[in-house]
């Protein structure tokens, strides 16, 4: 069995201990602080946040993803929805259907399993009080069992027409759960910040920030050759090293290079450089409907941008030479392609760095010799 998963929140064997990170994370939530956690896509920050959670005694993890949301019925469902995931106590249920009751939830029963659902009609217009009633609800179950909230990929509640009411009511009511603490993950900086470091969002400098970046190589190279060894394979540490520099060292990335290289090695074998090229093309292979489709979206400007950034980087992209490159005469119409492609989060901007956010599409492009 492949041991490198990736694309999926990791527990256990599977995880690669963040021991320094595990620490102060921990210390924040015994002592009911409120986080806020950053980091690029596929950092492995959910694994984190759920991995230390699961190491405290007596608390549960509510946790909430709310990825894509785009209204307040999406978020109202998704915070149901947990909640039903975290307690499935019979009188547990019976409590929250009474909370939500005035929405005229469905409830199902999956015949399968016996699990209870609830569901609200798409059309229904959901006024912003429920959520408070919901929140208001989880802390008084925090008070007969500790709960530790978690909602991932936070900037989305930004997604909602009316977030500012959203926020608001969030914050209003959190900033009374003193003992229960609350973490914030997200993936897009720029609005993640706009939440917690704009001045007047009702959220401005309400939770302790931690960043979330690569991981400490010594640990991961051994968590690599450990998981390569289970299957007799050996890896030496120069090709982890070209490991890491193919994914620009995102924790994510190297596991689903890992796991192609798994994919195409025989056991008792010896890993080699050329082994990481042929792993490349069997990542290709699987996305390049993706990759395809993605370059489809884009205009001729963007997709030169794009381009650009693949072969010289992302620091200087209104530098004459990176004019001259990518043939494109105004450095402002640069700059508009570069903005349009962090939008489609096909780039992210990190300190006045462009950069790819899978860094594998990066090199696809340089494979195709776009």
């Amino acid at each position: 069995m492949n041991p490198f998963k990736y694309g999926q929140i990791v527990t256990d064997v599977d995880f690669c201990p963040r021991r320094s990170l595990e620490k102060v994370l921990k210390e924040h939530i015994v002592s009911g602080q409120n986080v806020l956690i950053e980091g690029e896509r596929r950092t492995g920050k959910s694994s984190l946040i759920i991995n230390t959670a699961k190491e405290i005694k007596n608390y549960r993890i509510l946790y909430i993803d709310i990825n894509q949301i785009k209204t307040l019925n999406d978020l109202i469902n998704r915070i149901t929805s947990s909640l039903i995931s975290m307690d499935r106590q019979t009188h547990f249920f019976e409590k929250l259907v009474k909370v939500i009751s005035h929405l005229r939830p469905s409830v199902t029963i999956d015949s399968y399993t016996g699990n209870p659902s609830i569901s609200f009609n798409a059309n229904q217009v959901i006024h912003p009080k429920s959520l408070d009633q919901l929140l208001e609800f989880i802390y008084q179950e925090h008070s007969n069992k500790k709960n530790i909230v978690v909602f991932d990929e936070f900037q989305d509640i930004l997604n909602l027409n009316n977030y500012e009411s959203i926020v608001a009511i969030l914050r209003s009511r959190i900033q009374f759960h003193s003992s229960m603490p609350y973490i914030f993950s997200g993936s897009v900086r720029k609005n993640m910040d706009k939440i917690f470091y704009d001045a007047d969002s009702p959220f401005f400098k309400s939770a302790i920030k931690m960043e979330i970046g690569a991981l400490e190589k010594e640990i991961f190279r051994d968590y690599i050759k450990d998981k390569f060894l289970s299957g007799k394979k050996i890896i030496d540490t120069g090709v982890i090293n070209a490991i890491f520099l193919k994914t620009e060292e995102n924790p994510g990335d190297v596991q689903e290079l890992c796991n192609a290289l798994w994919s195409i090695t025989e056991y008792d074998t010896t890993i080699n450089q050329i082994d990481i090229e042929d792993s490349m093309e069997v990542i290709f292979a699987r996305e390049k409907e993706f990759y395809e489709h993605t370059i489809s979206l884009l205009t001729n400007h963007q997709l030169r941008c794009l381009t650009s950034i693949a072969y010289l980087g992302g620091k200087s992209i209104q530098s004459g030479e990176f004019l001259e490159y990518s043939g494109i005469v105004h450095a402002s119409s640069i700059k508009k392609a570069a903005t349009r492609l962090v939008d489609l989060k096909i780039l992210y901007n990190y300190k006045k760095e462009y950069r790819f956010n899978s860094p594998f599409f990066r090199s696809w492009l340089l494979y195709k010799k776009y």
